[in-house]
C-alpha cells in the first residue's frame, strides 16, 4: 500500500471513531440519564484514546512525511496539512492525558448542568478549577514556550493569538458603545415576550429550516439545555434547540443559528472529493460561526426576511395579531443590554464575547482565580455589556463552554460575525446588488443565498483555513470596519437616527 492510500485509510478510521464519540456526546447532552455521566465519560475516554493512537501512529507519521514533499493533488495536500498540524499540536499529548481529559470533561459537563439548574456556583467551582488546571497543562505540553492561552486559541483558529484578537475587539467595543449611546427612545416590544403555543412555534421553526435547505433525511432536531449542532456522520448532522428562553423569537433565532452550522457541515460532506475524510466538515470555529451568525442576523433579522415570512409569523404567534410588520421589525432589533449571550440583541452580542475572551484569558494565564470568577464576571458585565447580573445562573454559569474545556473558543463568535458582514457584501455584489439579494430573501428564494454559500464557503470544507476562505470569497482580508459600518447603518434605521 502506498503512502497516499495509507493516509486515506487511517484518516477514514479516525473519522469513524470521531463520529462514534459524537454519537455518545449527543446522547449525553440530550437524553442520557443523569446518573450515567461517569460511565459515559469512561466510554468517551476509551474511544478518544483509540482515536488519538491512530492519529499519532508511526504509520500515519510515515505517510505524512513521505507525502509532504511529494507532488500531489489539492485534496491530498490539504489532508497532509491537516494531519501535520494535528501532530504538532494535540498530537503532542499522550493517550493518558487524552483519556483523563475526556473523563474530566464528561464529569464537568454533568456538574455544570446541575449547577446551572440550581444556580449553585459553589458546587461547580471545584470542578472548573480542575478543568482550568488541565487546560493549562495541555497548553504547556503542546508548546511550553508560548503563552498558554495563545496555544489554546490557536487550536480553534490557526495562526490567531490574543494580541491579534485584542486589536480587533478593543476598537469593536468602542464602536459598539458609541452606537449604543445613539440608540435612545423606547421601542414597544411586550409582544415579543407574550405567551405562545409551543407546538405551533416549533412547526414554524421547522418550516423555516426546511426552506433553508436542512435535509431531515440527514439530520434531526432535539431539545437540550444549551443549543448546539453536532456532526455524527457525513449523513447525520443534528441540531438541538430549546423553548425556555424569555422571548418566543429566541427559539426561532436559535434554530436558525444552529441550522447555519448544520448546512455548512452537510454541504462540506456533500463534496465527493472530501466526503468521509477529516476535511469533509467545517474548517474552523470562526468560519462555522460566520455561517450561523450570517443566517441568524444578516438574514433572519433583516427587514426583507421578516416582511416575507410575517404572515406565517402572525399565524403562529397570537400576540402578533394587530402588530404591523414595521413595528415588529423594530422590536425584533431593539437593542438593550441583557444577561444571556445567546439571547442578546445583535448589537450587544459581541460585547458578551469580548468579556468572555478577557475573562478566560485571565483564568488560563493565572491572573484570575476560579473562586473570584463570579465577582469578575459581574464587574466586567457592568463595564462591557452595561448589564448588572442578578445571579450566577444568568452570569458565569450560563455557558457550557468552559465546562467542556473550550478555552479559546469564544472569540470565534465575534470573528464569525465580522466575517458574516463581509460575506453578505460579497454575496450582494455577486448576485446583482443589494436590491437583488433583498428581493430574493423577501420572496423566499433562499437558494440564491445557499448556492453562493456552497460555492464560496461550504464546499471547501476543511481544505483552506479561515483567512484564506474569507479572502477567496470576498476578495479582501477580514475587515472589522465592514462590520461596524453594517451595525451603525442598521441601528440608525431601527432607531430612526
Amino acid at each position: 500500500m502506498n503512502a497516499r492510500d495509507k493516509l486515506y485509510g487511517i484518516d477514514s478510521r479516525i473519522v469513524t471513531l470521531r463520529d462514534a464519540i459524537a454519537v455518545l456526546s449527543f446522547d449525553e447532552e440530550t437524553v442520557m440519564p443523569s446518573s450515567a455521566g461517569e460511565e459515559r465519560g469512561e466510554q468517551i475516554a476509551l474511544l478518544s484514546g483509540m482515536m488519538h493512537d491512530m492519529a499519532t501512529s508511526d504509520e500515519l507519521k510515515e505517510a505524512v512525511a513521505t507525502l509532504k514533499d511529494s507532488p500531489m493533488d489539492e485534496v491530498t495536500a490539504a489532508l497532509v496539512r491537516h494531519h501535520e498540524r494535528f501532530l504538532k499540536t494535540e498530537g503532542a499529548l499522550d493517550r493518558r492525558f487524552v483519556e483523563a481529559e475526556a473523563k474530566l470533561l464528561a464529569r464537568s459537563r454533568s456538574a455544570w448542568v446541575e449547577a446551572r439548574r440550581h444556580d449553585d456556583w459553589a458546587s461547580f467551582a471545584p470542578v472548573l478549577e480542575e478543568v482550568v488546571a488541565m487546560e493549562r497543562e495541555k497548553a504547556g505540553i503542546i508548546d511550553g514556550h508560548r503563552d498558554a492561552y495563545d496555544t489554546l486559541l490557536d487550536l480553534y483558529e490557526e495562526g490567531m493569538n490574543s494580541e491579534m484578537v485584542s486589536s480587533v475587539f478593543d476598537p469593536l467595543e468602542e464602536s459598539i458603545h458609541r452606537i449604543m449611546d445613539r440608540c435612545t427612545g423606547d421601542i414597544p416590544s411586550a409582544f415579543m415576550y407574550a405567551p405562545y403555543d409551543r407546538d405551533r412555534l416549533h412547526a414554524l421553526c421547522m418550516s423555516i429550516i426546511r426552506r433553508m435547505g436542512y435535509d431531515e433525511s440527514r439530520g434531526m432536531v432535539s431539545i437540550s439545555a444549551h443549543p448546539f449542532t453536532s456532526m455524527l456522520g457525513r449523513d447525520d448532522v443534528r441540531i438541538t434547540t430549546r423553548y425556555d428562553d424569555p422571548s418566543w423569537f429566541d427559539s426561532i433565532s436559535t434554530i436558525v443559528h444552529e441550522c447555519g452550522h448544520a448546512l455548512y457541515d452537510m454541504h462540506a460532506a456533500g463534496n465527493t472529493a472530501i466526503r468521509g475524510t477529516s476535511l469533509g466538515c467545517g474548517v474552523s470555529m470562526s468560519l462555522h460561526e460566520s455561517q450561523s451568525r450570517f443566517w441568524e442576523n444578516m438574514i433572519l433579522r433583516s427587514y426583507p426576511f421578516i416582511k416575507g415570512i410575517y404572515p406565517k409569523l402572525v399565524e403562529s404567534v397570537d400576540a402578533l395579531r394587530g402588530v404591523g410588520v414595521d413595528d415588529f421589525y423594530r422590536a425584533l432589533n431593539r437593542s438593550c443590554p441583557s444577561a444571556i449571550r445567546v439571547n442578546a440583541d445583535e448589537l450587544t452580542y459581541p460585547l458578551h464575547v469580548i468579556m468572555r475572551f478577557r475573562l478566560e484569558k485571565m483564568l488560563i494565564c493565572g491572573d484570575l482565580a476560579v473562586g473570584d470568577l463570579p465577582e469578575a464576571w459581574n464587574r466586567m458585565s457592568r463595564e462591557t455589556v452595561r448589564y448588572d447580573v442578578e445571579s450566577d445562573r444568568e452570569g458565569c454559569l450560563q455557558d457550557v463552554h468552559w465546562a467542556e474545556g473550550l478555552f479559546g473558543y469564544f472569540p470565534s463568535y465575534a470573528l464569525g460575525s465580522i466575517a458574516a458582514a463581509a460575506f453578505y457584501d460579497a454575496m450582494a455584489r455577486d448576485v446583482g446588488g443589494p436590491r437583488a439579494l433583498e428581493s430574493a430573501i423577501e420572496e423566499g428564494r433562499w437558494d440564491v443565498v445557499t448556492r453562493w454559500q456552497d460555492e464560496h464557503v461550504w464546499s471547501y470544507g476543511g481544505m483552506y483555513d479561515f483567512a484564506t476562505i474569507v479572502e477567496k470569497a470576498t476578495g479582501r482580508a477580514l475587515d472589522v470596519e465592514c462590520y461596524t459600518t453594517y451595525l451603525a447603518d442598521k441601528y440608525s434605521s431601527v432607531y430612526n437616527r
